[in-house]
């Protein structure tokens, strides 16, 4: 067949310029470390790899997240761990004040030092991060949670609890609400409350009473006739009359147990109805205005120290309950981390091999094309010098 003149000169341009291409290609593709620089390179690898991009980077977000919900939840496991010390030490006083040596001196001192610690917890419940954000206020983190006028602290903020995102479908909550940590603290021994009568004029002391069995739920009253019979009142309703009182013997009523000690006088009373939520601050107040009080032989001092001290250890059981569901959610955090380097890596690894280069098969490629493209252009050369005029 006829070969023209035109078409050896444009296949052998077209040949050229492949080879550049090539040349070029590899060239672009060690310069940039990647053997696909642009989709056109291996559309296939180039959608996979877009992907397995994206993963990584939302899980680098998620690893980024749990660095800081386990910084939150650190500081604020810390700022719990303070309030247990201070209710640990207001226990302390509380046992100093009822061993009966202290007078209402001593006990003014005792009261002005939980006094201190009433500040000290005052503080920590408004205690706010870095950036200005109260730990204690539900969602309101922009408003103080708590407020002191008189000694009676209110709550401002709300029920809620902020939260990161640190899994795919996992919501942590970074924050507590004041309300459930300061305020949700439950009296008397958990179940139930046992009160005296604030007119009650006898020596009749109430321990902090035991659950037999379960505990109804029902409002009893004792009501002393005489300094040894009572009778029983159930939600208001006369229940049992006439009963034999004997000092320190357990009385039982709808699975409450409890003891009275000393000698009720006839009108004396005593309450047992289901435990309520009492706040920290409350229980200290009551604690101080108590020892204020003085007078540590008189059976209402008794009465009312053994009410602070079930409520000091349900506020400081309370405390190590939350402090514990922090710690469970620093050991989910410690899990989701290594999990999620664990990603990082595998999703490295699989980027690695869709777009990084192999430096010894493209240098080698690079030689190869190189010289084609010698080779190329010198029978480029000698194919275009074949002319009739050479030999006329």
């Amino acid at each position: 067949m006829r070969i023209s003149t035109p078409q050896i000169y444009a296949n052998g341009t077209n040949g050229l310029l492949r080879n550049q291409y090539d040349q070029y290609r590899l060239q672009n593709q060690l310069s940039t470390s990647r053997k696909v620089v642009t989709p056109a390179d291996d559309p296939v690898a180039a959608a996979q790899a877009l992907l397995t991009e994206q993963k990584k980077n939302v899980n680098a977000q998620f690893l980024d997240n749990q660095t800081n919900a386990e910084s939150q939840l650190r500081e604020l496991e810390s700022l719990m761990a303070s309030v247990g010390e201070a209710l640990i030490q207001c226990k302390t006083r509380w046992i100093e004040a009822g061993d009966g040596a202290y007078g209402d001196e001593q006990l003014k001192s005792l009261a002005m030092d939980i006094r201190g610690k009433f500040a000290e917890l005052l503080g920590t419940a408004n205690n706010a991060d870095s950036n200005g954000l109260y730990r204690f206020a539900g969602y309101q983190a922009d408003t103080q949670p708590f407020a002191e006028q008189g000694g009676v602290v209110t709550y401002q903020g709300d029920s809620g609890a902020r939260q990161l995102q640190v899994e795919t479908s996992r919501f942590m909550e970074v924050s507590f609400s004041g309300r459930a940590f300061f305020e949700a603290v439950p009296t008397g021994n958990g179940v139930f409350v046992v009160n005296a009568d604030a007119g009650n004029t006898g020596t009749g002391v109430a321990d902090n009473g035991s659950v037999v069995g379960n505990f109804d739920g029902n409002t009893y009253e004792i009501q002393f006739t005489s300094p040894t019979t009572y009778d029983v009142l159930q939600n208001g309703v006369s229940f049992s009359t006439g009963n034999a009182y004997a000092s320190g013997n357990a009385i039982t009523l709808g699975g409450a147990q409890i003891a009275i000690g000393g000698a009720p006088a006839a009108g004396d009373t005593f309450t047992i109805e289901p435990s309520r939520e009492e706040s920290i601050f409350a229980t200290l107040n009551k604690f101080i205005s108590t020892l204020e009080a003085g007078d540590a032989s008189s059976a209402q001092f008794q009465n009312t120290m053994y009410r602070v001290g079930a409520s000091l250890d349900q506020g400081l059981q309370h405390v190590l309950n939350q402090r514990a569901s922090v710690g469970a959610r620093l050991l989910e955090l410690d899990n989701l981390k290594t999990l999620g380097e664990d990603l990082d890596v595998q999703y490295a690894t699989q980027l690695s091999g869709l777009v990084d280069l192999d430096y010894a098969s493209t240098i080698s490629d690079l030689a190869q094309k190189q010289l084609q493209l010698q080779a190329a252009q010198q029978s480029f050369v000698k194919i275009t010098s074949l002319n009739l005029f050479n030999y006329i």
